[in-house]
């Protein structure tokens, strides 16, 4: 069983311009949380953000500018976040999240 929580529970700004490693960092959600609507803000509105969900970092969620929402998976609340295309500063908002009511992670079927 999962609810929706619909508030803006973090927000975080980054002004770091040409950024070479991508900044690690935890995300604002309760550890139960499996997944979180999320909304970026890029600038300059041309680039991108690269968004790389913890522990494994395999594989990135693109937001492109100059804002761009997605519900994604938090199988960890440690994010990687990566500038690119031109991209000079990002803010995150966490828009709402899913929890598993028992406290515990739910998790995805194997491929």
């Amino acid at each position: 069983m999962r609810r929706i929580l619909g508030a803006i529970t973090m927000l975080m700004m980054s002004q770091v311009a040409g950024m070479a490693e991508p900044q690690q960092f935890d995300l604002d959600v309760p550890p139960t949380t499996v997944a979180a609507n999320i909304q970026i803000i890029v600038r300059p509105s041309r680039g991108a953000v690269l968004l790389y969900m913890g522990p494994a970092y395999d594989s990135a969620i693109r937001f492109p500018g100059p804002s761009s929402r997605r519900m994604v998976p938090t199988p960890s609340r440690m994010v990687r976040v990566e500038l690119v295309e031109g991209a000079k500063s990002f803010r995150i908002k966490i828009l709402g999240r899913i929890d598993g009511l028992d406290g515990s992670k739910i998790q995805s079927p194997s491929r």
